[in-house]
């Protein structure tokens, strides 16, 4: 990447799946060096596509370990042009999780108006609006975190608490994925990242037990689920909320 902006001169930043993985939204860079470059010079060179898309504004720019790249939000814009729905929704997801998602600094870089997957993006700033303050207060630990948040937001649900402390019994304290305290009721985003070994399954189930002898209840969400079974989960949280709402609060956290 430091050789293709070097070949194009000043004023080159490295773009679009190139700066995706380099700020970690994509898992690998493509194996040609994404680049926007001020003009002609290195785009006849071999293993550098050098975009021809309007210049980024200088908020729209950073480094990472040096190299001159374009923002997340810029990024994110132009990702939106060369990518899948579902590559380009991961990677929101991912930007969320590393604190990244501006979804004004996407618009203000003009949300792909006019360019492949504008409306796609679109899309995505909409359904990201009401989320992306939550998850601005609490670090989210996964990318299945960031994917099942907008899930629990929409549809008029009432906002969770997202990484919240729990008191369990004996004064032992947990971090649980989503909360709402009045409901008493925790979703857990189940990633196989961080929940398929044999140690983790066990220690779930444990987690489990310990909120219901407090008196919460658990519902687990698999990346699975969040993608082929969405409308069943968000009218299972609703139900559960709406049922709690008359329940007489249990005492504690």
């Amino acid at each position: 990447m430091w050789a293709a902006v070097l070949a194009c001169g000043d004023g080159t930043v490295v773009s679009h799946r190139s700066a995706g993985a380099l700020l970690g939204l994509l898992d690998r860079p493509p194996k040609v060096v994404d680049v926007i470059a001020t003009g002609l010079r290195g785009r006849a060179i071999d293993g550098i596509r050098a975009h021809r898309v309007g210049r980024p504004r200088r908020a729209e720019t950073g480094t990472v370990d040096g190299i001159p790249c374009t923002s997340p939000a810029r990024t994110l814009v132009d990702l939106a042009s060369c990518v899948t729905d579902s590559t380009l929704r991961s990677a929101f997801e991912r930007a969320a999780a590393k604190r990244m998602l501006d979804l004004d600094a996407i618009e203000a870089a003009g949300a792909g108006k006019g360019r492949n997957g504008a409306e796609t993006l679109r899309g995505l700033v909409d359904e990201w609006r009401d989320a992306a303050p939550i998850s601005q207060k609490a670090r989210l630990k996964s990318p299945l975190e960031a994917m099942v948040l907008p899930l629990l937001v929409r549809e008029g649900l009432p906002a969770p608490r997202a990484n919240a402390p729990v008191e369990l019994a004996g004064g032992r304290r947990i971090e649980v994925d989503f909360l709402w305290p009045a409901q008493r009721f925790v979703v857990e985003a189940d990633s196989r990242d961080f929940h398929g070994a044999e140690v983790a399954f066990e220690r779930d189930r444990w987690r489990d037990r310990e909120l219901m002898r407090v008196g919460f209840s658990t519902l687990r969400v698999t990346r699975q689920q969040a993608q082929r079974e969405t409308e069943a989960i968000v009218d299972t949280i609703a139900a559960r909320l709406q049922g709690s709402t008359n329940r007489p609060a249990l005492q504690g956290t």
